[in-house]
C-alpha cells in the first residue's frame, strides 16, 4: 500500500494533464480526506460503501 500511496499523487497529476476535464476518487484505509484533497483528488471515502453513495450522487442514481 505505501508504494501505492506514494504513486497517487503523480497518476492524478498526470489524469488531469491529459484529461483536464476527470474527476478522481481516492480512499481506503491507509489515506485521509486532508491527503487525498492534497494530492487533487475530487472526492475521496474511508470505505467502499462511502464511495457507492459518492458514485450514485455524482451520476445522479436513485434507488
Amino acid at each position: 500500500m505505501t508504494t501505492t500511496v506514494q504513486n497517487m499523487e503523480y497518476t492524478i497529476q498526470v489524469l488531469k494533464e491529459k484529461t483536464p476535464h476527470v474527476k478522481i476518487m481516492v480512499g481506503g484505509a491507509v489515506l485521509t480526506s486532508g491527503y487525498a484533497a492534497k494530492i487533487g483528488a475530487n472526492y475521496y471515502s474511508k470505505d467502499a460503501r462511502g464511495a457507492v453513495d459518492i458514485a450514485k450522487n455524482f451520476f445522479k442514481v436513485s434507488e
